[in-house]
């Protein structure tokens, strides 16, 4: 089952002075190391504020989110990094049923529990 992720990247200030001198298509390079994982880039996006570019892709597994997410830090093109799972409409409302189903399994921790277990 393949798993949808959206990426933010906050790229390191000297690699954007680069990309000022030296425009590149960050997309394009995103896309070859999604797809060399068996991945597909579907959308990337500039963003102004705490992230420089999210993309959103599809990869066959967490593994691989994984990977490419290390590949990221590894290249030493970005300071930081999120990745969020991304679920379709579908997959959210099968989510809330299974919670809702399983809701009575479910039991808080509260201050009188803690209190009781010493």
């Amino acid at each position: 089952m393949s798993v949808t992720v959206a990426m933010f990247i906050k790229y390191e200030n000297d690699k954007k002075l680069e990309m000022l001198s030296t425009p590149n298509d960050r997309a394009a390079v995103s896309e070859k190391a999604v797809g060399a994982m068996g991945g597909k880039l579907l959308h990337a996006y500039g963003t102004c504020g705490e992230y420089d570019m999210m993309f959103i892709y599809e990869m066959p597994d967490m593994a691989s989110v994984a990977a490419n997410m290390m590949l990221a830090d590894a290249s030493g093109m970005s300071k930081t990094h999120r990745i969020i799972p991304l679920f379709s409409n579908e997959e959210f409302l099968a989510a809330q049923e299974k919670a809702g189903n399983m809701r009575d399994s479910y039991a808080t921790v509260t201050v009188d529990h803690v209190a009781e277990k010493k």
